[in-house]
């Protein structure tokens, strides 16, 4: 099975079409292998799920990066094909994470709140078993025919029609890797205090993430080592944010659904579902000062050293 998220095999001077056709096999490679897993065998292991849902991100990232090697036909396709998978591996791996916690709080829980818990339990392995139903539904109509898409996907590649555009890797990797730490920066300005706005940073990180890990071995290796880990560094604290602000909306929801169809229930219930959604109205506002401070340790000194390292050819 395909594994990793580095892309090897690859040099500054590595002609852009070359390049493209093995980037794009070898991630779209990994969607493939992990596609029936994910929607067959995620009771043995729910991180096929998890790979599944990375990699359709992860390929979806080159086709953006290399667009215009493809026809806009192929891209647009592809594109669509890809966000299918996504969103069905998506949903099912929003439920896997928060079952997983539920399950991980239930074994500390006392009898005061097992109750709350052990309703959500019930109702998050109901709506983990629907999501995933439907991974498995897409997976029946895309699964027997991924292999020829992505055969005709890397067909369809071919030189830009662009007499401007780059014709080797390097000269393609440094305006890319400058616009995404652009809208990094950019995002970072606005206004934090607004879920909406940090979510806004997290998704600008990912696509710089991504781009690094395809255009790594065009540059110094602390590109690789130093830089890189602080990016994945911000993804894993703008992660926990997302957990948490997906279960207050979820939380708050089904309380009020509750309180209005099962009056009764409701004060057997109240004090686990209260005690869940305090822990994450506690950590959402937690992880967003943990951003703020990775983001003054990163800023103005990592930006530096991330345009040092694209204006500074590979030794």
């Amino acid at each position: 099975m395909a594994q990793g998220k580095w892309i090897s095999n690859l040099k500054p001077d590595t002609p852009l079409v070359e390049a493209a056709r093995h980037v794009l096999f070898v991630r779209l490679q990994v969607v493939r292998d992990y596609l029936p897993r994910a929607a067959l065998e995620a009771d043995k292991d729910i991180e096929y799920v998890h790979q599944l849902r990375v990699s359709t991100r992860r390929a979806d990232a080159a086709l953006r990066i290399f667009a215009a090697c493809l026809p806009k036909k192929n891209y647009r396709k592809a594109r669509r094909r890809l966000r299918k998978l996504r969103r069905a591996a998506g949903a099912a791996r929003d439920w896997d994470v928060f079952l997983a916690d539920l399950l991980h709080r239930e074994q500390t829980a006392d009898a005061k709140h097992r109750g709350g818990l052990d309703f959500l339990i019930g109702y998050a392995l109901g709506q983990r078993a629907a999501a995933h139903a439907a991974l498995e539904a897409v997976y029946r109509k895309e699964g027997p025919t991924f292999e020829v898409f992505l055969a005709r996907t890397i067909d369809s590649i071919r030189p830009p029609n662009e007499p401007s555009s780059p014709t080797v890797l390097v000269d393609l990797a440094r305006p890319i890797l400058f616009e995404r730490l652009k809208e990094l920066e950019q995002a970072a300005l606005g206004d934090l205090s607004d879920y909406a706005q940090l979510h806004q940073v997290r998704i600008a990180g990912k696509r710089l993430r991504y781009a690094m890990e395809i255009f790594a071995d065009c540059f110094d290796p602390d590109f690789h080592t130093t830089l890189y880990p602080r990016i994945e560094q911000l993804q894993e604290i703008l992660g926990r944010a997302n957990d948490s602000h997906v279960a207050i909306e979820r939380l708050t929801a089904l309380r009020e659904r509750l309180q209005a169809l099962c009056p009764t229930a409701w004060p057997r219930l109240q004090p686990g579902f209260e005690q869940l959604l305090r822990s994450h109205q506690r950590r959402l506002p937690q992880e967003r000062r943990r951003f703020l401070k990775w983001w003054n340790e990163w800023h103005p000194t990592g930006s530096e050293a991330v345009m040092t390292s694209l204006l500074t050819p590979l030794s």
